[in-house]
């Protein structure tokens, strides 16, 4: 698939000068469409209808946004995980931390995609990006839990609601399993 890549590096964050931005492998062009070249003898789908050449470079860069660059990982979590013994995890606890959550994995991957897309989208389209991968984040509380703070570039707790699985509550440290605490 054909990128400019001129106006892609100038759009991504310094930081990610010399990341590659090739991730398009068995994409193609067809006019403003980007199709996938069919797997295995399947037919070629669309993946995505362009309105215009600047929404084109839009799209290809959110999609670039989600490899290149680093992810946060200094974060400090209340629990995180020690060991297991017999199947039950065992945790050390934080008495500085920033959020009050296990793990989600998720987070630092969606706070990197939306720092490198504010760098480069436009205001109204990024804030699109942050409401939806706050909605995402929060698929799982009853009460919505994050928000995204759009200063700091990160994601806040709002809330001490905890995760469920529909009927359940998610992976709490259990009485008795917290073997630690630390600074």
């Amino acid at each position: 698939m054909q990128l400019d890549e001129k106006w892609i590096y100038a759009h991504l964050p310094e930081d990610c000068a010399d990341d590659p931005i090739d991730v398009f492998s068995g994409f193609y062009l067809d006019g403003l469409t980007v199709m996938s070249e069919g797997e295995r003898g399947a037919e070629d789908s669309v993946v995505y209808r362009a309105k215009d050449e600047d929404d084109l470079r839009y799209w290809q860069l959110e999609e670039i946004c989600g490899f290149v660059g680093k992810a946060e990982n200094s974060k400090r979590w209340r629990y995180s995980r020690h060991h297991a013994e017999n199947g039950e995890w065992f945790y050390i606890e934080h008495r500085n931390y920033d959020y009050d959550a296990i793990e989600d994995p998720r987070l630092s991957g969606f706070e990197r995609f939306l720092r490198n897309l504010k760098y480069g989208f436009p205001a109204e389209r990024w804030e699109e990006k942050v409401k939806e991968r706050v909605f995402m984040m929060n698929r799982w509380y009853s009460v919505p839990h994050w928000d995204y703070d759009r200063d700091r570039l990160c994601f806040i707790e709002i809330s001490d609601s905890k995760e469920h699985d529909g009927d359940t509550m998610i992976e709490e440290p259990r009485a008795g399993s917290i073997i630690g605490i630390t600074d």
